[in-house]
């Protein structure tokens, strides 16, 4: 698709976002705790993750900053992500017919709690509580499409607002989702994060995660895969002035006793890149991608066979012991298992946390 008709079709979109990220930084600008130097805090980058269905049964760490809370510091935070996905096609193969039939939109909302130890050690917690629902936005997708003379994918060929999530491999697998969910409980995971390497000066931040997900949500309402997934992550972050870059790579290793086995890969790699550009003290520009090596295997339609790569663009805003962030997140690849178009909401709330200076590598060097 040429960048004139992408601008066009995410126009309405970027407006939107534009006016937010104006209001947001009107609030940052008089926020008292901010005026503390003349370096701007970083933030940190959004929450990130693939939110095709599928991906979301399973683990995957996401963004996080390389520079621990202090000990006794408390956060709370909340974060929304919104998501249209439509994956519907058919295969023969020799054993039969593969086919995936999702068409949905996707609400997650990921309630979190983390706490500084000493040592430089952090403990988290988060819970996510899902909704899956044939969603409102359907018809103005495919407006969109309309009005750019661009493929619809084969929406126009089912009604708006339908709800499906069907996979059928032979011999493997056989799952559906019969009906929406309103919101249900997800996979609750945990988490140890080790400092590293505190960053300070020309020093990075380095810091390992170590992470668990626990098989809280329904498999038969597409909220959990049924069995405990593991990964070892390792994040890093620098910086000069109001430049602050992070990045972060590691391995999930997935939980194949249930009934995605047949289905899973035993293990996926997993990376987050991004770049944070601070505006003022408390404002940042923020760009990111998040993938993985591709978690399911047999499938033979080429799409669900690429390793889903997203790119998020947002901002963030600190209100005294508040941050607050949007973005939205397209895929890269145009075809990959991420989905068509998210937004993201991130909240959090810290407790505990000295508002006379920066915390210790908050500040670029």
């Amino acid at each position: 698709m040429p960048v004139g008709s992408l601008l066009h079709y995410y126009a309405p979109v970027l407006s939107r976002l534009l006016a937010l990220i104006a209001l947001l930084s009107l609030l940052a600008v008089p926020s008292p705790v901010l005026a503390r130097d003349g370096e701007p805090v970083r933030l940190g980058l959004l929450t990130q993750r693939t939110r095709n269905p599928l991906y979301l049964l399973h683990l995957q760490p996401g963004p996080r900053r390389a520079r621990l809370m202090d000990a006794g510091v408390l956060e709370v935070s909340v974060q929304t992500d919104w998501s249209n996905v439509w994956e519907k096609w058919s295969r023969v193969v020799a054993a039969g017919g593969q086919k995936q039939d999702i068409d949905m939109e996707v609400i997650r909302t990921g309630v979190g709690l983390r706490v500084g130890l000493p040592f430089g050690l952090e403990i988290g917690v988060e819970v996510p509580l899902i909704t899956l629902a044939g969603g409102i936005t359907d018809g103005t997708i495919q407006g969109w499409h309309r009005l750019l003379k661009v493929e619809n994918g084969g929406r126009d060929r089912v009604r708006d607002g339908r709800f499906n999530y069907e996979l059928f491999m032979p011999n493997a697998i056989d799952y559906k989702v019969d009906r929406p969910v309103v919101m249900g409980l997800g996979d609750i995971t945990a988490d140890l994060m080790v400092q590293v390497l505190r960053p300070r000066g020309p020093v990075p931040g380095v810091a390992a995660r170590l992470m668990l997900k626990l098989p809280t949500g329904k498999y038969e309402l597409g909220l959990g895969s049924g069995d405990p997934d593991l990964a070892a992550v390792v994040y890093v972050e620098h910086g000069w002035r109001r430049f602050a870059v992070y990045g972060s790579a590691g391995v999930i290793v997935f939980g194949r006793e249930g009934p995605l086995a047949p289905i899973l890969h035993p293990a996926s790699f997993t990376f987050t890149g991004g770049l944070e550009f601070g505006l003022t003290q408390g404002w940042s520009l923020i760009a990111q991608v998040h993938g993985n090596t591709v978690f399911h295997r047999g499938f033979v339609h080429r799409f669900t066979n690429l390793s889903p790569v997203g790119l998020t663009i947002g901002t963030k805003v600190r209100l005294g012991p508040m941050d607050l962030g949007i973005g939205m997140e397209q895929d890269i690849l145009n075809g990959d298992p991420t989905a068509d178009v998210t937004l993201v909401f991130d909240i959090a709330f810290r407790v505990g946390e000295s508002r006379a200076l920066p915390a210790a590598g908050n500040v670029s060097p």
